[in-house]
C-alpha cells in the first residue's frame, strides 16, 4: 500500500511597515505549541527543537546573507509551519526557497477599515462621532499605530484638528514617523517623497514620476520603489473605477515630510507636471503646474479636461485647485471652467456655491442661449437639491431632445440631457413620459458607440423597467461606465444595483454592491448620494447580521443628510429605527422613527412615511405618539404600489395583535400578492411570515414558513432564517429536528444580540396561539409564553382537569371519569353541570382574550373531554416524541443530530411528571415518561462515549445512578469511565456504592478486581508463615 504523500503546510510572509501590526498578528496565528522568535535569535540558535510551527519576527533586522541560513534551517524540516515578518518586502533568497505553499500578507491586508478606525477610537478614546472616525481612517489610511496615536490626541481634546496634532514639529506622532518609518525607507526615497509632498501632497506617485524626480534631485532611478513602498504601506493604493486605482502617500506621512523643511525649487514642480502630462494625469499635473506659478497651464488644463476630471472623481480636488491658483480671476475666466468649477463645488456638497457660480452664467444663457452642457448641469443642482419642476424647466429651455437630430460632435450633450429629463420624470413620477425618452437616449448612445454615453443611457433606461430587464441595463451601464472611467455614473450604477439586490432579499450580494458603492460615492459623489449609498450599505450588513457596523453606517449617513438639510436624513433614520427595532431597543427606535415620520411628512416624501408608519406602529407601547390604527391607516391611504406590501403587512399584524385573525389572514393575502405584484421578495417573505400567523392549520403555517425561509436563506440573511426557524420549531406538530434547529436558530439570535420572537425558545411555552402545560417537575401552565399565576385559576379543581387531561395524551376521557375524579365522593347527578362550569373557567384561563374558538385547546361533547395536543404543548409528549425520534436518527445514522435531540430530552425533563400528585391517574405517564428519558440518557451517554467525551458521559451516568441506584449496567460503566479517565479514588467510591447497593437489593456484588481491591465482603485470605 502506497503511503499517503506528505503536505508540508502553508508559509506566511508578512510585510508592512513599523506599526502595522505584524506582531500580534504573528502571534495570533501561533498555535499552543507553537513559537515564536525573532529572526537574529534564529540566526544565532539555530531552529527549537520539536516544534510543529515557528513564527520568526522582524526579519528586516538580519543581513541579506543570512536569508539564505534561515532558508537551509527550514528546508530540513519540510512538515514546520512557518510565519515570517518584515519590514521590507522579503526577497527571493528565502522566499523562493520555502517548500510548499506561501501566503503572503502586505499593509494593506492589516490595514482598519473605517468601522474599525471607528471602534478602535471608541474603545482608546470614547470618540463616538462617526464623522470623526471617517476623518481619522483617511487621515491615517488605517494605520493602527497612526490610529492609536490619533485616539490620544482626541482622549485630551475632542475638538482637536487631528492632522495638526498628528504633524506638529515635536508631536509624538511626527516624532514617532521620523523615527520608526522614514529611517527605514531605500535610499533616496525619502527625498523623493518629500519633494511630491511639497508639490501635492495629496497627489498620485507613479513609478515615471519617481524617477523623473530623483533624476532632477541629482540621484539615480529607484527602479520598484513605487511598488516596494506600497507593499510596506508607506504608500497606498486609493482605488478608482472598476480595476483602476492611484497610488498615493498615507496623508499623515505626507505633511510629516513637508513640515519643517525648505520648500523645493519650481524646477521639481516642473518635473512633476510634466511627468502627469506624458501620463494623461491632468489634475495633478494642473496641481504641479499651479505650484511651479504656471496659472496659464491650470486654466487650460481646467478648460480642456475639467469635465474629464469632475467625470473621474475629482470635484473637491478641482474646487480647491480653482480656488488656489484661479482666484478672484474668476470672474473673467473662460465660461466653460467657470461651469466646471460650478459643477464641482455641487458634487462636493455645496449647492449654495455651485448656484452662486453659476447664477451669471444663467443669466447669460437666458439672455442668449442655452448651451445643452449648461442646461444640464444647471438641472443636476436643481435635481440635487429636490427642486424637480425647476430642473424640467430648465432642460424645457433648449431645444426639445426628441427632435433634435445628434451629431458625433454634439451627441454627448444630447445623451446627458435626455438621461437627465428621465431622472427627472421618474422622481416626479411620470413614468410614462420618462419611458420615451429613455429609448431615444439610448438610441443616440448605441448611434455614436461612445462607452461613457452608454453607460450614461443604460442607467436611464433601468429607471423605466423593474426585475430582470432593470438588471440587465445596470449591469451594461456598470460595464460601459468603467470601461469609460466614469466614475460618477458607475457609482450611481452601483447604488441603484444595491437597491435592486435588496429588494430581492440577496443580502449577501447587495453587501458587497453597497460596500462598492460607499466607497467609491466617498470619493467621487454629491454627498446626497453618499448619504444613499451608507443607508443602503446599513440596511445590507443589518440583514445579514452585522447590526453594530449597520448602525455605524447609517450614523455616517444621517450625519452627512444633517449638512444638506434636515429633510435629507429621514431616510437612514428610517435605517436606524428598523436596526434598533431589530435589537430590541424600542425607545431608540421609537426615537428614530418619530423624527423620520416627521421630516418625511415635511418633505412629501411618501416612499418613506410609509415605512416609518408602520415601523411606528409595530412597537409595543402607549401615548399620544402611539395609536397602531391611525399610523396604518394613514399609510394605507397614502401608499404607492411599491410600499404597499408594507402597509398591508403592518395591518394585518395590527389585526392579528387586536385578535382578529380573519383580518390579518385577508391583509396577509393580499399583501403576498402586492408583493408579487412589485417583485420585492424581501417584501413578499415578510407576508409569508404575516400568514403563517394568522392561519389555524400548522400545515399551511409551515408552508408558508418554509416559502419564507427559502427567499431569506437564499439571500444570506441570518436573523430573518434564525427567527423563522424558530417559528417552524413552534408549530404545534413540529418534530424534533425542528424543534432542535428551532433552539440553535435562539442561540443564533442570541449571539446577534436579537431578542428571541415570542421570548425564549422552551418546548412546552411556545408563542401565539399556543398554550404550554408543564408536568414534568413542578405543574406550570403558560399562555403566549407566560406562565399563568395561581389565583387565575379559582380553584385546585381546575388546575386538576387539566392535569387529568394531560394525563391521558390527547385521549378522550369519559366525563363520568373526570368527575369521580375530581368529586369522588360527590353525587353524580350534581357534579355533571359542576364539570360543565369548570370546563368554562379552564376555558378562560387559557384563552383570556377570546382570540380562539372555544374548543381550540380543549374538545368536549356529551361523551367526554380530551385536550388537543396540537396547540397544547405539552411538555411530556414532547419528551416521548423527540425521544422516538432521536433514536431514529440514531438508527439512522444521523449521529450529530440524534446527540442534539437527545440532549434536550435530557434538559425537558425536570422530574418526574405529577411530582405532586400521588393519584393512580397520573402513574401510566409517569411511567412512560420516566422510561423513555432513562433509554434517552443511556443512549446519549453511549454517543458521548463515542465521540471522546468523557467528562459528559461521565456526567450522564451519575444523573442515571441518582434515579435509579441499582441499575447494574449504569454502575459498571461509570466506574469503567472513570477508570479509563485516571480518577482512579473516584472510581473506588463509585465502586463502593455499587457494591452497597447490590447488598441492599440482595443481587452479586461486583468484582473487586474491576479496581484492583480486595472485597470487602469475603474473609481475609489465611496468612501463611514458614515452618
Amino acid at each position: 500500500m502506497t503511503a499517503a504523500p506528505h503536505r508540508t503546510p502553508p508559509r506566511l510572509l508578512i510585510t508592512a511597515a513599523a506599526g502595522y501590526g505584524k506582531s500580534a498578528l504573528l502571534a495570533a496565528h501561533c498555535p499552543d505549541a507553537g513559537v515564536v522568535m525573532s529572526a537574529p535569535t534564529l540566526v544565532a540558535e539555530g531552529l527549537p527543537e520539536e516544534v510543529p510551527w515557528l513564527g520568526i519576527d522582524d526579519l528586516h533586522r538580519v543581513a541579506a546573507d543570512d536569508h539564505a541560513r534561515i532558508a537551509d534551517l527550514l528546508t530540513r524540516r519540510p512538515g514546520l509551519g512557518v510565519a515570517v515578518t518584515s519590514r521590507f518586502p522579503i526577497g527571493t533568497a528565502l522566499r523562493d526557497r520555502l517548500p510548499g505553499r506561501v501566503c503572503q500578507r502586505a499593509a494593506t491586508d492589516l490595514a482598519l477599515t473605517a468601522y474599525e478606525t471607528a471602534c478602535l477610537l471608541a474603545d482608546d478614546a470614547g470618540v463616538a462621532d462617526a464623522e470623526t472616525a471617517v476623518r481619522v481612517a483617511e487621515l491615517t489610511a488605517g494605520w493602527p499605530a497612526l490610529v492609536h496615536f490619533a485616539g490620544d490626541v482626541l482622549g485630551r481634546d475632542a475638538q482637536a484638528d487631528v492632522l495638526d496634532a498628528l504633524t506638529s514639529p515635536g508631536a509624538p506622532a511626527a516624532d514617532w514617523v521620523r523615527t520608526a518609518v522614514l529611517s527605514d525607507l531605500p535610499s533616496g526615497a525619502e527625498e523623493v517623497l518629500r519633494a511630491l509632498a511639497h508639490v501635492d501632497a495629496d497627489g498620485p506617485l507613479t513609478q515615471s514620476v519617481c524617477d523623473a524626480l530623483a533624476t532632477e534631485l541629482g540621484g539615480t532611478r529607484l527602479p520598484g520603489m513605487v511598488e516596494q513602498l506600497c507593499r510596506t504601506g508607506v504608500l497606498v493604493r486609493r482605488r478608482g473605477v472598476g480595476r483602476t486605482s492611484d497610488v498615493v502617500m498615507v496623508p499623515v506621512v505626507a505633511h510629516v515630510l513637508r513640515e519643517g523643511c525648505r520648500r523645493p525649487p519650481a524646477r521639481i514642480a516642473v518635473t512633476v507636471a510634466q511627468a502627469h502630462e506624458a501620463d494623461d494625469v491632468w489634475l495633478p499635473a494642473a496641481r504641479a503646474h499651479g505650484v511651479a506659478g504656471n496659472h496659464e497651464a491650470v486654466v487650460r488644463l481646467v478648460v480642456d479636461r475639467g469635465e474629464e476630471m469632475v467625470r473621474h472623481g475629482q470635484a473637491g480636488p478641482v474646487v480647491r485647485l480653482v480656488e488656489e491658483f484661479v482666484g478672484t480671476a474668476l470672474v473673467d475666466a473662460p465660461e466653460p471652467l467657470r461651469s466646471t468649477y460650478a459643477e464641482a463645488l455641487r458634487i462636493s456638497g455645496d449647492p449654495a456655491g455651485a448656484r452662486r457660480v453659476f447664477a451669471p452664467l444663467v443669466a447669460q444663457a437666458d439672455a442668449t442661449s442655452w448651451p445643452a452642457a449648461l442646461a444640464v448641469r444647471v438641472a443636476g443642482l436643481h435635481y440635487m437639491c429636490g427642486e424637480f419642476d425647476d430642473a424640467l424647466e430648465v432642460l424645457d429651455r433648449c431645444p426639445d431632445p426628441l427632435d433634435a437630430e445628434p451629431t458625433p460632435r454634439c451627441g454627448a450633450d444630447v445623451v446627458d440631457r435626455l438621461a437627465c429629463r428621465v431622472h427627472v420624470l421618474a422622481m416626479l413620477g411620470r413614468h410614462d413620459e420618462a419611458e420615451p425618452v429613455a429609448a431615444r437616449c439610448l438610441e443616440v448612445a448605441e448611434r455614436l458607440g461612445d462607452a461613457r454615453m452608454l453607460g450614461v443611457a443604460h442607467l436611464a433606461v433601468s429607471r423605466t423597467c423593474r426585475g430582470t430587464l432593470s438588471e440587465l441595463h445596470l449591469d451594461e451601464a456598470l460595464r460601459c461606465s468603467t470601461a469609460a472611467n466614469d466614475a460618477m455614473t458607475a457609482t450611481r450604477v452601483l447604488a441603484a444595483r444595491t437597491w435592486l439586490l435588496l429588494a430581492g432579499a440577496r443580502y449577501d450580494r447587495a453587501c458587497v454592491s453597497a460596500r462598492e458603492a460607499a466607497r467609491m460615492a466617498r470619493q467621487t459623489c454629491p454627498p446626497g448620494l453618499q448619504a444613499v449609498a451608507l443607508h443602503n450599505l446599513g440596511e445590507a450588513l443589518g440583514r445579514v447580521g452585522a447590526l453594530d457596523e449597520a448602525l455605524w453606517h447609517l450614523q455616517c449617513s444621517v450625519a452627512l443628510c444633517r449638512r444638506l438639510g434636515p429633510a435629507r436624513a429621514a431616510l437612514p433614520l428610517l435605517g436606524m429605527a428598523d436596526v434598533h427595532r431589530a435589537l430590541g431597543h424600542e425607545e431608540q427606535s421609537r426615537a428614530a422613527y418619530l423624527e423620520a415620520v416627521e421630516l418625511a411628512r415635511e418633505s412629501g416624501d411618501a416612499q418613506l412615511l410609509v415605512p416609518a408608519l408602520c415601523g411606528l406602529a409595530l412597537l409595543p407601547g402607549s401615548g399620544a405618539e402611539h395609536d397602531p390604527d391611525d399610523q396604518v391607516g394613514e399609510a394605507l391611504r397614502i401608499a404607492s404600489p411599491d410600499v404597499r406590501p408594507i402597509a398591508l403587512t403592518t395591518a394585518g399584524r395590527v389585526a392579528l395583535a387586536h385578535g382578529d385573525r380573519p383580518a390579518a389572514l385577508d391583509l396577509a393575502g393580499q399583501a403576498v400578492d402586492a408583493a408579487r405584484e412589485e417583485r420585492a421578495a424581501d417584501l413578499l417573505a415578510d407576508a409569508l411570515e404575516l400568514q403563517s400567523s394568522a392561519v389555524e392549520d400548522p400545515a399551511r403555517a409551515r408552508r408558508a414558513l418554509r416559502e419564507a425561509l427559502s427567499i431569506w436563506s437564499a439571500g444570506g440573511a441570518e436573523p430573518a432564517v434564525a427567527r423563522v426557524e424558530v417559528l417552524i420549531g413552534r408549530l404545534a406538530d413540529a418534530d424534533g429536528t425542528e424543534r432542535s434547529h428551532a433552539r440553535e436558530a435562539a442561540r443564533t439570535l442570541g449571539r446577534l444580540g436579537i431578542p428571541v420572537p415570542g421570548g425564549s425558545v422552551t418546548d412546552g411555552e411556545a408563542g401565539a396561539g399556543v398554550v404550554g402545560v408543564r408536568v414534568l417537575g413542578p405543574f406550570a401552565v403558560t399562555v403566549e409564553g407566560v406562565e399563568v399565576p395561581l389565583p387565575a385559576w379559582r380553584s385546585r379543581q381546575a388546575r386538576t382537569l387539566v392535569k387529568i387531561l394531560a394525563a391521558h395524551r390527547g385521549r378522550v376521557v369519559t366525563r363520568a371519569r373526570v368527575c369521580d375524579l375530581l368529586w369522588p365522593d360527590d353525587d353524580p347527578a350534581r357534579t355533571g353541570h359542576r364539570l360543565s362550569v369548570l370546563l368554562a373557567a379552564v376555558r378562560g384561563v387559557l384563552d383570556p382574550t377570546k382570540a380562539w374558538p372555544p374548543d381550540r385547546f380543549i374538545t368536549a361533547d356529551q361523551h367526554g373531554i380530551r385536550l388537543n395536543l396540537g396547540p397544547v404543548a405539552l411538555d411530556a409528549d414532547l419528551v416521548l416524541r423527540d425521544a422516538a425520534h432521536a433514536a431514529a436518527l440514531a438508527d439512522g445514522g444521523a449521529i450529530d443530530e440524534a446527540r442534539e435531540v437527545l440532549a434536550h430530552v435530557d434538559a425537558m425533563y425536570r422530574g418526574e411528571a405529577f411530582e405532586d400528585e400521588p393519584e393512580e391517574w397520573a402513574d401510566g405517564l409517569r411511567e412512560e415518561v420516566r422510561a423513555a428519558w432513562v433509554r434517552s440518557v443511556r443512549r446519549l451517554a453511549a454517543l458521548q462515549a463515542q465521540a471522546g467525551r468523557t467528562p459528559d458521559t461521565l456526567g450522564i451516568l451519575v444523573r442515571l445512578l441518582a434515579v435509579d441506584p441499582y441499575d447494574e449496567q449504569v454502575h459498571r460503566r461509570l466506574v469503567n469511565g472513570l477508570l479509563r479517565a485516571g480518577r482512579h479514588g473516584e472510581a473506588r467510591r463509585a465502586f463502593e456504592r455499587w457494591r452497597q447497593a447490590m447488598d441492599e437489593i440482595g443481587a452479586p456484588g461486583p468484582d473487586p478486581r474491576i479496581v484492583g481491591v480486595a472485597s470487602a465482603s469475603r474473609p481475609p485470605a489465611p496468612v501463611l508463615t514458614p515452618r
